[in-house]
């Protein structure tokens, strides 16, 4: 039989990342995801390139030239671009994407920023990232904004980025189940 601890894990696993997006002046974003991890190994996954390559092919996307400078990474990113911006971008969104994290605290909770500035058009993505250990792992939470600023349809290119977002956030709680089992 397999211990409560060990359960509680696994519901953890399967649980799927949440995205609260609301509309107001730019797109809040509010983001959990949980892992069956130290923070420290979660913030090593989080700068390791190989696990942002992955995050991204799921998505369809690719990522070059990967800078890691302690607990920094920053990387390009190349996405098919969604039909919405094609008119701005083209057939791809290129974006330039940051993650720096603060040194630990005592009991290995880490704050970061995220920023992601795509290329073509004029749009951010500015966050705050933590990495808290809970019960039975770590919980990583991102808050934070995007914005475009498109006059006339900036906040109905910001709605239709919605599904996007959300899709990639689940796409990094699934990668770093993935990378977290075999590492």
């Amino acid at each position: 039989t397999q211990s409560r601890s060990s359960a509680a894990s696994d519901v953890y696993k399967r649980q799927r990342c949440a995205v609260t997006v609301r509309h107001h002046g730019g797109m809040d974003i509010n983001s959990r995801a949980h892992f069956d991890a130290t923070p420290d190994q979660v913030v090593a996954m989080m700068t390791d390139p190989a696990w942002w390559q992955d995050v991204h092919r799921r998505a369809g996307g690719t990522t070059s030239n990967a800078v890691v400078t302690g607990d920094s990474l920053s990387l390009d990113v190349a996405m098919p671009a969604p039909s919405q911006i094609t008119k701005f971008v083209g057939s791809t969104l290129t974006a330039k994407q940051t993650l720096s994290w603060q040194p630990a605290g005592p009991n290995g909770s880490r704050e970061g920023s995220l920023q992601i500035v795509p290329q073509g058009m004029p749009a951010k993505a500015d966050g705050h990232a933590s990495v808290r250990p809970d019960a039975t792992g770590t919980e990583v939470i991102y808050t934070g904004t995007f914005t475009v600023s498109v006059p006339l349809v900036g906040k109905k290119l910001e709605k239709a980025a919605a599904p996007h977002i959300t899709q990639a956030f689940n796409m990094q709680q699934d990668a770093g189940n993935d990378w977290l089992a075999s590492h």
